[in-house]
């Protein structure tokens, strides 16, 4: 049962099913349950796919058998044009066939229709989890999208020391593509004495302080030494966002 931790914002949900009774029942259980949820009721794949173009939703809950089609042939309609928005099947023609059949077309979830209002509760708690996940990842995009396009270098580490991400002004520092430093470990890319500073003394420092700043020197794709001006932050995970503040290459008359 939704004990209210999840989300309240409003639902826009576009509900495909020709049973008028029981559409009518699934608003009166979803006005019961889910306030947010705005619930728009369609008898028809063609009538969904007019409402679909004309309007935006949040998820979409249809039936198998249609008067026009099934379930799925909307399905796979919806999914021409976004690959990720929740779509739950929510149906009385319960068969390993048609989950299977659903699976493949890139169902969200599946849920048979039974007697009682525990159905509409279930019902209620899957659309909310899958509506949170599909905003939550369309967030995570843009600010991925965010990062891709600054200007200023920007990598993130995962506790492990890999790289998760890194745009093309973090790469470019050292002399190469956003490609060739995600999934790759960060003392690739130092020489062995800063691999030893970093280890033994910066990231005590960023875990217990939970940030640092300062200089260090790298290595690029040519083995030429730059230095940088770093800034180091902790997350949660045990990872790091790195910032470079600035670089500039090191000259052989620096180290003599």
């Amino acid at each position: 049962m939704h004990d209210g931790s999840e989300s309240t914002a409003p639902i826009r949900l576009l509900h495909v099913e020709d049973d008028a009774a029981f559409a009518d029942l699934t608003a009166t259980y979803l006005d019961r349950l889910a306030p947010a949820v705005s619930h728009e009721p369609v008898p028809t794949i063609d009538e969904g796919r007019e409402r679909y173009r004309e309007a935006s939703f949040d998820a979409v809950v249809c039936d198998y058998d249609l008067p026009d089609g099934t379930g799925i042939d909307f399905l796979e309609r919806v999914r021409e044009d976004d690959t990720e928005l929740p779509f739950v099947l929510f149906t009385g023609k319960g068969s390993e066939e048609v989950a299977s059949e659903a699976i493949s077309a890139g169902v969200t979830d599946y849920l048979q229709k039974r007697g009682g209002g525990d159905q509409f509760e279930v019902l209620v708690n899957r659309l909310r989890n899958a509506v949170d996940r599909h905003r939550l990842m369309r967030q995570v995009e843009r600010s991925i999208a965010a990062l891709e396009a600054a200007n200023e270098p920007i990598g993130i580490l995962g506790a492990e020391g890999r790289y998760l991400f890194a745009n093309e002004a973090y790469a470019s520092v050292y002399g190469r593509s956003s490609e060739e430093v995600v999934g790759r470990h960060w003392e690739q890319f130092y020489p062995d004495d800063q691999i030893e500073r970093f280890t033994e003394e910066i990231l005590p420092i960023v875990t217990e302080e939970g940030h640092w700043t300062g200089e260090a020197t790298v290595r690029d794709e040519d083995d030429r030494l730059i230095r940088e001006r770093l800034v180091l932050t902790h997350t949660t995970d045990g990872g790091h966002v790195c910032i470079i503040r600035g670089a500039e290459p090191i000259e052989a008359s620096d180290g003599e």
